[in-house]
């Protein structure tokens, strides 16, 4: 798994404090879906199998969990 740095701003870093005490979850944990889900949000659903084609993660599981994981939000599919 690729490492990357990244330098949270102040608010951003309470909130995240926060969430963490309360949940418990790892901040690495915390920082993958995040990002993932918030990627996800912005591309389109083929822009999401293009990417995930070449990475050997089953498109249509992916899509299927996120769809599930995301059942309640408003999508623009």
């Amino acid at each position: 798994m690729a490492r990357k740095k990244i330098e949270l701003n102040e608010t951003t870093q309470t909130l995240v404090t926060k969430y963490i005490e309360d949940t418990g979850i790892d901040f690495n944990e915390l920082a993958n879906k995040v990002l993932k889900d918030y990627i996800v949000n912005k591309l389109t659903p083929n822009e999401v199998k293009a990417a995930l084609k070449n990475s050997g993660k089953e498109p249509s599981k992916f899509l299927d969990e996120i769809l599930q994981n995301n059942i309640h939000k408003d999508w623009n599919l």
